[in-house]
């Protein structure tokens, strides 16, 4: 019985983690790179450790592997958001919002100067 909570785990952390990769290498940008980072640290190693605790099942190491799972849970999204707060701050701005930005400004230049 442990052995397929194990593979189920272990099989659920691969997904995370080849999804987050493809997510890494796909994304136009920094932002979304950031949440494909993200997304293989929450998803794809605190489910690897979560394996493990499973694995030693009742130990004083399942007990720390949580602790583990539990930090790196909590940390993650901050330390994300931070990386993303501080790239704004740096004025890099997402891939998208160039092109929004441009037509806003050529349209605020029509009407100002051509009553469009």
């Amino acid at each position: 019985m442990i052995d397929l909570v194990v593979n189920i785990l272990l099989y659920v952390a691969s997904v995370f983690m080849l999804i987050g990769a493809i997510g890494m290498l796909r994304f136009p940008d920094f932002y979304t790179r950031v949440h494909a980072a993200n997304l293989v640290t929450v998803g794809g190693v605190c489910f690897f450790l979560l394996t493990l605790a499973a694995y030693s099942f009742w130990t004083v190491y399942t007990i720390k592997i949580i602790v583990i799972v539990i930090f790196t849970f909590m940390t993650s999204p901050l330390i994300s958001h931070a990386l993303a707060n501080t790239a704004y701050e740096l004025n890099v701005r997402p891939k998208g919002l160039v092109k929004n930005e441009m037509k806003k400004s050529i349209k605020k230049v029509m009407v100002e100067e051509h009553d469009i």
